[in-house]
């Protein structure tokens, strides 16, 4: 009887989902695509202050959900937000606990529950590459070559290596207990909630002859483990390496990895308007040569994060409003699960000293990425940080502002984000087919997403001039932008998915 009842609700269910537009089945198809988001990147410390003390702590990302629901992000990728020695907290003491300034595993759990009810998963910065100098492990390792913990680091010559200087050691994953330990720290927290993880300098985790193949199969051990009590669970690797044939057997192992291949390329061919026609091709490549590696690889494309400068301080970029607007809109009609670098959706600015002494900040002292990593632009004294006198953003509206101004960038921002959730071809599909008469002033691509209940294609199509196009053509169903493109703007048109090899 149960089965027979099974077998109704499922027939039930299918012709439910058949008789469904593509803007109706969101919900249905985000549980069959569970890995597939729309990342919000947060440095903790800047983002949003709850009690007064200048520094952003977890409570003020729970009292701002409401800002993150509205922008239309689906999950948020978290800095390091356990206890550490330095500002940027790549130096973990203890990975079991929270920066007190950030405040206490209690609040963190709030703010799991809370991203929750607004249906925005979590996902954890884990840098396992390396721990704090002032990690007990550490502590004990370095007291004795008999220690407890001596073998869990790499040791050259009596010294304790770093592959990143400044007291950060390097862990030994030749070592099973290291692996059980960071297992172990993997299930602790999504036991609380926990979507997944962010891998940080994963191409680093071991420096052996044979650093890739070695890598991958580590975190295939670790996404292995984890995959079996959460099968939704998300990987996600750094790996820096603009090469991308370096980074495809990264998809071995992790659910995704970040394309740093992909930011170049719109820094270049959008932000310099270099080689202009080689943009789809290119990125075309780089999709190619990962579904080689894994045919269901989900990407994870981005415009810039806290180790690179903001994309409004990038040559090409800089004082160039509608470009930043068709960056967000190339990088949220790309295949995979996008990630926002927090304030990329106001404009702000930031970019590192390179001196080497750095640049001495009153108030503050010695800073260099500080400046890629300033407070967010609220304006409004109840929730700004203040911890970092940011000098670069004195003119850049704030997210106030903006949001009172339909032609501002956190709009342009927040409409494909909405336009890319409507449609699942953007937002689920994983298809990216050139569009067939692109050339120097025009790049276009196919994107598409078919399933038993549901299918889509569209063409979206971008203008890399500053120059008006008339798309002197007659297809499909506009739903964005216009045939008349004006400078630096964007199309994107629904075909019959039959249709799609017509215009490829």
């Amino acid at each position: 009887m149960k089965k027979l009842l099974h077998i109704i609700l499922s027939i039930g269910l299918i012709v439910f989902l058949s008789s469904c537009s593509p803007k109706d089945s969101y919900e249905q198809l985000k549980k069959t695509n569970p890995q597939h988001d729309i990342y919000y990147q947060i440095f903790v410390r800047s983002f949003a202050d709850s009690n007064d003390d200048g520094i952003g702590d977890l409570n003020g990302i729970t009292e701002n959900l409401d800002y993150l629901s509205d922008l239309g992000v689906t999950a948020l990728w978290l800095l390091p937000i356990h206890p550490s020695p330095s500002y940027h907290g790549y130096d973990v003491m203890d990975y079991l606990d929270i920066h007190p300034e950030y405040g206490t595993m209690d609040d963190f759990e709030r703010l799991l529950d809370a991203a929750n009810d607004e249906g925005i998963k979590i996902v954890m910065d884990l840098v396992i590459n390396h721990t704090s100098d002032q990690h007990p492990w550490y502590i004990d390792a370095q007291s004795s070559t008999s220690a407890t913990y001596h073998d869990y680091y790499v040791w050259q010559n009596g010294n304790a290596y770093e592959s990143f200087v400044g007291g950060m050691k390097d862990l030994n994953f030749e070592n099973q207990d290291v692996i059980d330990e960071v297992e172990s720290i993997m299930d602790f927290y999504l036991e609380k909630g926990v979507h997944g993880f962010r891998i940080d300098a994963a191409k680093h985790l071991i420096e052996s002859t044979n650093p890739t193949f070695d890598n991958t199969f580590l975190l295939l051990e670790l996404n292995q483990h984890i995959k079996e009590n959460y099968p939704d669970s998300f990987i996600v690797s750094e790996v820096f390496e603009y090469f991308y044939p370096m980074v495809a057997d990264y998809f071995i192992g992790s659910d995704s990895a970040f394309n740093f291949y992909a930011a170049q390329q719109i820094w270049d061919k959008v932000g310099k308007l270099n080689s202009r026609y080689l943009f789809v091709s290119n990125l075309h490549k780089v999709y190619e040569t990962y579904r080689d590696i894994n045919p269901d690889f989900i990407d994870s494309p981005f415009l810039t994060n806290h180790d690179l400068d903001r994309l409004a301080s990038t040559p090409g970029f800089m004082n160039e409003p509608e470009k930043l607007a068709l960056a967000a809109r190339i990088l949220l009609t790309l295949p995979g699960t996008p990630f926002i670098y927090y304030g990329e959706e106001l404009g702000m600015k930031g970019y590192r000293d390179y001196s080497q002494d750095g640049q001495i900040i009153p108030g503050y002292g010695i800073a260099y990425d500080e400046f890629r990593r300033t407070p967010f632009l609220w304006g409004d004294d109840s929730k700004n940080t203040t911890w970092f006198p940011d000098l670069m953003n004195l003119e850049t509206p704030t997210s106030a502002d903006q949001k009172l101004d339909e032609t501002s960038l956190f709009m342009a921002y927040k409409e494909i984000i909405a336009l890319r959730k409507d449609n699942p071809a953007l937002m689920f599909g994983n298809d990216f087919l050139p569009y067939g008469d692109n050339n120097g002033q025009i790049q276009g691509y196919i994107r598409s997403y078919q399933d038993e209940n549901v299918k889509q294609a569209v063409i979206v199509i971008h203008n890399l001039s500053s120059d008006t196009y008339t798309l002197d053509i007659d297809f499909g169903n506009v739903i964005f932008g216009s045939k008349e493109m004006e400078a630096f703007a964007t199309i994107i048109i629904e075909i019959d998915y039959e249709d799609i090899e017509v215009y490829a």
